[in-house]
């Protein structure tokens, strides 16, 4: 399996994962909220499981418990917790999390509930992200509005994609270039703002826009009238 690991206790997240690579998962470390977001826009589609720890420095991981489902990807999805109250538990568990583990917990069982956890989305596809009117389609990466096929430019259809995957918060200029140039260097933010203007113009009519904010980055919304 492939791993989203997000515990910001050192110690414990080493341990965690040394355990996960020898048991033959890759596994990749985050130990903040601002981290894991960073993962998640950039290898979402190759996770199968995320193992998230609720308290984090710089926010509660529900946040991006809910931002994993709003995407309905087929990933699971095991918090880890040092909180015991049933409450706790359940709220998470209506959020969206398949699983829950209470510390300290013994590695055997951190294995046993991620197997189980996998199990349970093995056969479930990923299904069609909406906002408003628009559509995007994960599997043949098409952008849909009211039953129309919507053919947008390379970089311009990676852009929609990446902001449509993350409806609930606002994704860095960074993280947006490492997802839509991958390995290409010398990439200058002005580049991404060409094709946040040129993906605007065509989504806003219908109904979409792109907010920016200085100093988060971007975020698809949803144009209502009020």
């Amino acid at each position: 399996m492939r791993i989203l690991l997000v515990e910001d206790t050192a110690d414990l997240a080493l341990a965690v994962k040394q355990h996960l690579i020898s048991e033959g998962h890759t596994v990749d470390l985050a130990d903040t909220l601002s981290h894991a977001k960073h993962f998640w826009l950039v290898n979402c589609d190759s996770y199968d499981v995320v193992v998230l720890d609720i308290e984090l420095p710089d926010g509660n991981g529900s946040i991006f418990l809910e931002a994993v489902r709003s995407t309905d990807k087929p990933i699971g999805v095991l918090i880890l917790t040092a909180r015991s109250e049933i409450n706790d538990k359940v709220h998470l568990l209506d959020l969206g999390a398949d699983d829950y583990l209470t510390k300290p917990f013994a590695l055997a069982e951190l294995d046993a509930r991620l197997r189980s956890v996998h199990r349970r989305w093995l056969k479930k596809p990923p299904k069609t992200l909406q906002l408003g009117q628009v559509s995007f389609d994960p599997n043949q990466r098409s952008v849909w509005v009211n039953n129309q096929q919507i053919y947008l430019r390379g970089k311009e259809l990676k852009l929609l994609e990446a902001l449509i995957q993350a409806p609930s918060y606002f994704l860095e200029k960074s993280a947006l270039l490492n997802k839509i140039y991958a390995l290409e260097s010398e990439v200058s933010d002005n580049a991404l703002e060409v094709h946040v203007s040129r993906l605007r113009k065509k989504m806003i009519s219908y109904g979409v826009g792109i907010q920016a904010s200085r100093g988060l980055g971007y975020q698809l919304v949803e144009i209502t009238d009020e």
